[in-house]
C-alpha cells in the first residue's frame, strides 16, 4: 500500500433507477470504515461515491415513472444522498455523471485516445443487455425456455447493429499482462484476480465506446452524432473528482467494486488510463453478493431491505458489525436478520457493553472512597489466559498465563495487528482481533472478580479496574473506524475528553501511546442495548 500522505477510496457509482438497499450499503460501509481508519491515522482522505446517470436504463426508468428526465435524476440523486447521510457515511465527494465538470473531463480523455489512434470507427453487431449496460457473448448468457437470457436480469438482450467507435483494447494486452505480473495484489481477493488474468490471457477484443442510437449522454468530441458508451463515461468519475486542486489524490489507493463489474475495472479501466496517460489505481477490492434469508434480493420478492430503516429499527452498529464481521470480503453471504441480532447481542451488548458497565459501576464505588483511576497504575502487572486466535499474532506466539505488563510491547502488538489488518483491507480479521481481545478481557475480569475483591482489597481492585479501563480504551481506539458514535460514547463514559476531535485530526497513534487518567463520574446508559428477537 502507498506511503503517501493522501488516501483516496471510492465506491461504485450507483445506478439511479432504484434506491440503495442493504447490498449497496455493504460496499459503502467497507469504504467508509477504511476511509475513517486512514483519516484517524493521519492521512488526508478523499472518499468518493455518487450516481451513474448517463445510461439508457435511466431514461427508461424516468419514462416508466412518467417524469421528465432531469426531474427524475434530481429526485433520485437526492434519495441516494439521504441513504448515505442516514447511515452516517462520511464521503467527501458525491459525483453525478451529468455534471458539466464530468462531461468536460470525459470529452477531454476521449479526444486524447482518439488522437493517439486508440479509438477508431467501425460497425458493431451484438447482443446488448440494457440492465447491465453491456454487450454480451453467448457464453455470458443462460438458456431459459429455449431462449438465451442475461443471468442477472433474465431477459433476452437486444440485438443491435450500428456504427460505433471502438477502443483498441487489444493493443494493451501485453501491457496489462505485464502490469498484473508486477502488481500481484492489484485485485483482491486473489481468486477474483486469477479470473481477470485468465480472461485477459484468452485474448482481448476491442470494445465499443459509443452508441449511435442513444441520445442521452456525453457527446463524442470528434463526432457529436454519437454519445459515449456508459462504461467509458462512468469509470472516469474517479478522475473527475480529482480535479481543481485535488490532483495529488490520484492514483486512487482503493476502488471498492462488486464482482459483476470487476472486468470493467480491472481490464478496461487500466487500458483506458494507459491510453490517456494516467497512473493506474493501486488496488481493487472486490465484493460479492448477498441474499436475504436465503433469497436473492429483488423488488418482486419485497426483500430489498432499506439500510436506513433497518438501522433505525435496530442499530447502525448491528448492520455494520454483521456485514463486516460475518463474511470475508469477496465471499457471497446471506443476510440472516435473526443471526444479525444474535451476533450483535453476543459481541457488542454482552461481551463489550457489559464489561464497560462493570468497570464504570465499580469505579464509581471506589471513587466515593478514594479518588480516580490514574496513571500511577500504568505498570500494573496482571495475569491472563490467552489463546492464540487464528488471526491474532503468530500461531506459535501463544501466551499461557504469562505475566503481562501494560507498558510492554505485547500491549502495542494488539494495536499493531489491527493496523496491519486494516491496511490489508481485511476488515473481518481486524474486527475478529478486537473481539478476541475482548474475550480475553472478560476472562481476566471473571478470574479477578473485582466485584468481590472490592470488599476486602480496595487497592487491588483499583489496579484491576485500571487495567480493564486501559484495555477498553485501546479497544475503543481500534474499533472507532467501525463504530465512531459508540466509541466516542465509550471515551466519555471513561472520563476521557476531546477524543473524537483528536481522532478526527489524525491522532490515533498519539492516543494509543498516551497514558491516561480515567475520571469516571457517572453511570450513564448502557453502551449497547440488548435487542430482542421478534
Amino acid at each position: 500500500m502507498s506511503e503517501k500522505n493522501t488516501f483516496f477510496v471510492t465506491t461504485p457509482i450507483y445506478y439511479t433507477n432504484g434506491i440503495p438497499h442493504i447490498g449497496h450499503s455493504y460496499s459503502s460501509l467497507i469504504a467508509d470504515s477504511i476511509a475513517r481508519f486512514q483519516k484517524v491515522s493521519g492521512k488526508r482522505v478523499k472518499f468518493s461515491t455518487g450516481v451513474d446517470e448517463n445510461s439508457q436504463k435511466i431514461v427508461e426508468s424516468a419514462e416508466k415513472d412518467g417524469k421528465e428526465i432531469w426531474a427524475y435524476l434530481d429526485e433520485m440523486a437526492a434519495k441516494h444522498k439521504e441513504v448515505w447521510d442516514g447511515l452516517g457515511i462520511q464521503y467527501t465527494d458525491f459525483i453525478r455523471t451529468t455534471e458539466p465538470r464530468h462531461h468536460e473531463l470525459v470529452r477531454e480523455v476521449l479526444q486524447k485516445s482518439f488522437d493517439a489512434w486508440d479509438i477508431y470507427q467501425g460497425e458493431y453487431e451484438g447482443k446488448y443487455c440494457v440492465g447491465c449496460e453491456a454487450f454480451k457473448k453467448d457464453d455470458d448468457l443462460i438458456e431459459r425456455d429455449g431462449v438465451l437470457v442475461c443471468p442477472d436480469h433474465l431477459k433476452a438482450p437486444d440485438l443491435i447493429k450500428e456504427k460505433n467507435y471502438f477502443f483498441k483494447l487489444s493493443k494493451y494486452q501485453q501491457q496489462l499482462e505485464d502490469f498484473y505480473a508486477k502488481n500481484p495484489e492489484f485485485v483482491m481477493p486473489q481468486d477474483r484476480f486469477n479470473e481477470v488474468i485468465a480472461f485477459t490471457k484468452r485474448g482481448l477484443e476491442d470494445f465499443s465506446v459509443s452508441r449511435e442510437t442513444n441520445k442521452f449522454g456525453i457527446k463524442l468530441p470528434f463526432d457529436e452524432s454519437q454519445v459515449s458508451y456508459v462504461w467509458y463515461d462512468a469509470l472516469f468519475n474517479y478522475i473527475t473528482v480529482c480535479q481543481n486542486g485535488d490532483e495529488d489524490f490520484w492514483p486512487a489507493d482503493l476502488h471498492v467494486v462488486w464482482k459483476d463489474i470487476i472486468r470493467f475495472h480491472a481490464i478496461y479501466w487500466p487500458a483506458m488510463l494507459m491510453s490517456a496517460w494516467y497512473d493506474l489505481p493501486e488496488n481493487i477490492l472486490t465484493t460479492w453478493f448477498f441474499t436475504v434469508d436465503g433469497q436473492k434480493i429483488s423488488k418482486s420478492l419485497g426483500n430489498a431491505i432499506d439500510p436506513v430503516e433497518f438501522s433505525e429499527t435496530y442499530s447502525k452498529e448491528m448492520l455494520t458489525l454483521y456485514l463486516l464481521s460475518t463474511f470475508n470480503i469477496g465471499q457471497d453471504g446471506d443476510f440472516d436478520q435473526k443471526q444479525a441480532i444474535l451476533t450483535y447481542n453476543s459481541k457488542l451488548a454482552n461481551n463489550f457493553g457489559n464489561l464497560v458497565n462493570r468497570v464504570v459501576v465499580l469505579a464509581l464505588k471506589l471513587t466515593e472512597k478514594s479518588g480516580i483511576l490514574d496513571t500511577g497504575l500504568h505498570n500494573t502487572q496482571v495475569e491472563a489466559e490467552w489463546y492464540a486466535a487464528p488471526d491474532m499474532w503468530n500461531a506459535d506466539e501463544q501466551v499461557n498465563r504469562e505475566t503481562l505488563n501494560l507498558s510492554s510491547t505485547w500491549m502495542a502488538s494488539y494495536a499493531h495487528m489491527v493496523k496491519l489488518r486494516m491496511n490489508e483491507y481485511n476488515l473481518k480479521s481486524a474486527l475478529d482481533t478486537s473481539f478476541a481481545f475482548l474475550d480475553m478481557l472478560n476472562k481476566f475480569a471473571d478470574e479477578k472478580e473485582p466485584w468481590k475483591m472490592i470488599k476486602e482489597d480496595e487497592e487491588g481492585t483499583r489496579e484491576v479496574l485500571y487495567t480493564l479501563a486501559e484495555w477498553l480504551r485501546q479497544v475503543g481506539l481500534s474499533l472507532y473506524a467501525f463504530f465512531p458514535e459508540k466509541m466516542s460514547e465509550l471515551f466519555i463514559k471513561l472520563g476521557l475528553e476531546d477524543y473524537n476531535e483528536l481522532l478526527l485530526s489524525g491522532k490515533l497513534a498519539f492516543l494509543q501511546e498516551k497514558q491516561e487518567i480515567f475520571k469516571i463520574t457517572q453511570k450513564w446508559e448502557a453502551l449497547f442495548q440488548r435487542l430482542e428477537i421478534n
